[in-house]
């Protein structure tokens, strides 16, 4: 007995004097004296990529219905990671994009995901067109944000196809709003946020205004930014579905009539070497970091800035074109004290460039705040 409580003594102490190094050496910011922050919780450093395989219970299973996500939006939000992606539904031959839902899968962990079917659709937009041939349910963002009554409200940008002015037929970007992640999601404006003509002095592409993406910056002030071979960015009103200075009328159902953008600021940025698409603005440890698809077949590539509305110091590229697709779509979130970087590859058996996978793997950060190489990952 005496032996036994030397030894626990002695162990004691030992324990006693690790913990006051690990304190001295990693001082607890948030702790009250005499306490101890709680370790972070753990979270994983490889994926079994891609994470989506199966339409199925337990979507990380390849043993069901194969199913193919891309475009990743990434929502974190009371401790679960929301993964809204767009469905690919062309065939193995088909040579263009087959897209009419917007998929969500959820996660506590990052591990185990749970299916929750698609959540929203392109035809929710009631100016929205497409056809059987090809779908026009292209690259999204969901966002949360408390409302004016304090009630939080989740917010769904998506590109489609329709809603222009005078029936063209190519693509606008509009807004649906919802009271919960899981939908439904309703439109509250009636009409596009973006139009051909808000962009028609810089491209004349149709396919030009898509891949919204929509960032809050810590004093509420929020933006938008989109496009296809130049970016463009606008501030957005504290509603988050109309852009600042935008004027309008409602008719008796509460859809906008005669909308004016005359007075919208509609920012151009031409300082990213070769800007594909696919923009994504995040922050993290108080630098605005800005990852877009760069040049075709896409890379992924980013800048950094001190402020949300830039300008933008380019970084360089941190993910080399994939086999198999010609397109990269990037989302960066945090979750549980890590950076990770959500996106798409065609991993998945009968995959290709309409037919895509999304994948998630993390970031490391280098002192100087720059992104390190994307290691991508794979458990056999």
């Amino acid at each position: 007995m005496l032996i036994l409580s030397s030894f626990r003594a002695v162990k004691s102490r030992f324990a006693s004097a690790l913990l006051l190094g690990a304190m001295l050496l990693h001082p607890a910011t948030s702790a009250t004296k005499n306490e101890i922050s709680a370790p972070p919780t753990t979270t994983p450093s490889q994926f079994d990529n891609p994470i989506i395989k199966s339409d199925s219970k337990d979507p990380t299973s390849p043993n069901g219905p194969l199913i193919y996500t891309a475009d990743p939006a990434a929502l974190v939000h009371d401790g679960t990671v929301y993964l809204y992606t767009t469905h690919d539904e062309q065939t193995a031959q088909g040579k263009d994009y087959r897209m009419y839902d917007y998929r969500l899968w959820t996660s506590t962990d990052l591990i185990k995901w749970q299916n929750h079917g698609a959540v929203f659709r392109s035809a929710d937009f009631g100016w929205a067109r497409g056809d059987q041939k090809t779908g026009n349910a292209y690259a999204h963002h969901v966002i949360a944000r408390k409302d004016a009554a304090g009630k939080t409200k989740f917010y769904f940008y998506a590109a489609v196809e329709g809603g222009q002015t005078g029936g063209a037929f190519s693509f606008s970007i509009g807004v649906a709003v919802g009271d919960s992640p899981l939908g439904p999601f309703t439109d509250p404006r009636g009409m596009p946020m973006i139009l051909l003509e808000d962009t028609a002095k810089d491209k004349q592409h149709s396919w030009r205004n898509i891949d919204p993406a929509v960032f809050v910056d810590d004093d509420g002030r929020a933006y938008l930014y989109w496009g296809n071979q130049q970016l463009w960015w606008a501030e957005l009103e504290p509603d988050l579905v109309h852009l600042k200075g935008e004027k309008y009328q409602l008719d008796a159902k509460g859809r906008m009539q005669n909308r004016d953008s005359s007075q919208v600021n509609i920012n151009k940025v031409t300082t990213l070497p070769n800007f594909e698409e696919g923009p994504h603005l995040s922050k993290h440890n108080g630098i605005y970091y800005l990852v877009y698809a760069a040049g075709f077949p896409e890379s992924l590539a980013y800048a950094t800035s001190d402020s949300a509305s830039g300008p933008w110091q380019y970084r360089g590229v941190i993910m080399d074109p994939l086999p198999g697709t010609t397109t990269i779509h990037p989302a960066l979130f945090d979750f549980n004290g890590q950076t990770y970087l959500a996106y798409h590859n065609a991993d998945l058996p009968g995959g290709g460039n309409y037919r895509r996978s999304v994948a998630l793997d993390q970031v490391f950060f280098n002192p100087d705040g720059s992104i390190q190489p994307i290691i991508r990952t794979h458990k056999p």
